[in-house]
Order: structure tokens, then sequence, then C-alpha cells
């Protein structure tokens, strides 16, 4: 089951178009990686393609890859807001200084033409967020929480702003609310894991995530999550389950095509001591 949807354009699935609209929807990511590389010769479909390319890169933590893919959709349909939006989603997931205001203007030209879209005002959300704006953002966020309360992407930024601005009883509110309205979908115990983590609260994260996990065995972040608490949560490493958890996570998350460097560099560091830590 998909985890984090971005809200994604009207497709009219045809052929791989057909097939890669599956798999995204499936959670196979590097398998519409996949099918988006076999292209089309008709042009429209050739866009959709890559804009569904751009999300899965997005999810599999590659938002240099996912940039190239929207700015090919863009480079066809320059006033595709969903495209804008994923090129803004991807140029502040890079978190580059120097891209920032790039992602203000190409958020703020999409917000311009849908001044509605949950999708677009989550992402202009969390650019103010990231600008230092955090009462601008927030608002911004509740409008978009208000417009759709159940929408997953739209309760993952809202909490993500009030935790970068330190609200983290506002966060938890939000991730609670969420729970109620969706008991069944992961983004409930997993942005209340988060919220607990920023508490201190470390066992009851780590449960959270791994409750997540039960709902989506194929969430993402959630095993990122884990394997990155785990891991700082081992006493350097003395902590032999915990530290086991997080191999074991780290090692879900790249086996379904992760790709964030950051958690590379972490995991071959655990690597180089996996041995000496397991008595294996």
């Amino acid at each position: 089951m998909l985890t984090v949807l971005a809200l994604l354009p009207l497709l009219a699935p045809a052929g791989t178009l057909e097939d890669a609209t599956r798999a995204f929807q499936a959670g196979e990511f590097t398998k519409v990686l996949e099918l988006a590389r076999q292209g089309s010769s008709d042009e429209t479909e050739a866009a959709r393609l890559a804009y569904l390319a751009g999300e899965a890169q997005l999810v599999l933590g590659s938002p240099a890859e996912a940039e190239r893919s929207f700015r090919a959709v863009l480079a066809k349909r320059p006033k595709a807001v969903p495209a804008q939006t994923g090129l803004g989603r991807a140029l502040l997931a890079q978190q580059d200084p120097k891209l920032l205001a790039e992602a203000g203007q190409v958020l703020g030209a999409a917000l311009a033409a849908e001044p509605k879209d949950v999708g677009v005002l989550t992402a202009h959300g969390l650019f103010l967020s990231v600008s230092g704006k955090s009462k601008e953002a927030a608002k911004e966020l509740e409008q978009a929480w208000k417009l759709d309360p159940k929408n997953a992407l739209t309760a993952r930024g809202y909490v993500e702003v009030l935790l970068r601005a330190d609200d983290v009883p506002g966060a938890a509110a939000v991730a609670e609310r969420f729970l109620e309205l969706r008991p069944e979908h992961p983004m409930g115990p997993f942005l209340l894991a988060w919220t607990l983590e920023r508490d201190g609260e470390d066992a009851q994260a780590i449960e959270r995530y791994q409750e997540a996990l039960k709902l989506d065995p194929l969430f993402l972040d959630a095993h990122k999550n884990l394997a990155i608490l785990c891991h700082t949560l081992s006493n350097t490493y003395q902590d032999k389950a915990r530290t086991k958890l997080a191999f074991e996570h780290y090692e879900r998350y790249f086996a379904l095509g992760g790709q964030d460097q950051g958690l590379k560099a972490l995991h071959a560091d655990l690597l180089n001591f996996k041995d000496q830590i397991l008595g294996s």
C-alpha cells in the first residue's frame, strides 16, 4: 500500500503508463523508474511518465533526479501545476540554500494558479517553514488541513512545520487527529512516532514506527526513521537488540530502493563494525 502519496494529475492510463501508475500505487517505486525509462512516443504519455518518475524519485530519496524529471515535464507543459509543485518539493528536499529562492518562485506560481489545492498549499507552507517563516507556514498548513483533514501528505507537512517551530504538542495533536480520522492508515502511527521521538519517548516511538510498518511494510521513511533512531539509541552499539533492529531496517530501506545519501553513509559506517557489534 502506498503511504507517501503526492496528488497525482489526472492520468489516462495506457500501456506503459498504466503499468507505471499501478506500480506507483502499489509502492513499487523502482519499477516505476524502470517503466519510465522505456519512455513513450506519445508526448502526453511521456510527460505523465516523467511526472510519475519524479514522484517516485522523491519517495526513494533522490531529489536531484526528481528535479530533472519534473523539469522535463515543465519543458513540455510549463504551466502544469502538479509538476510545478513536484519541482518545488524536489528543490526543497535537496536542502541547498542556493535552491531555496527558485523553490519559492515555482511554488508561488503554482499557488497563484491553484490557491485552494491542498498539495500546493502544503508544499508552499513547507517552503515558508524552511525559510524561517513559522507563523505563515503554520497558517498555510492549517488552511490545507481544514480543506482536507484526511490527506496524509498534508498531515505530514503540518506536523513537519509544527515540529520545525518546536510546537511538539501541536504536532502531536495533528497526528492524533489524523489517526482518529484514518485509523488504518500508516501515516497516523508514523506521525505519532515522529512527535514521540522529539519528546524523548524513544521506546514508544519505536513501537509506533513498527505499528506503521505493520500497516505498510513498504513505508520507506518509516524504515529510515526507525533505522536511524535505533542506531542512535544503541549506546555505541552496546544495546544489541536496538543495533540489530537498526541493521534490519537499514537493509530493508535499501532493498526497497531507498537512495538517501546521508543514510548510506551512516549504514556504511555501521557495516564496518557489524561482526564486532553483533558477534557474528
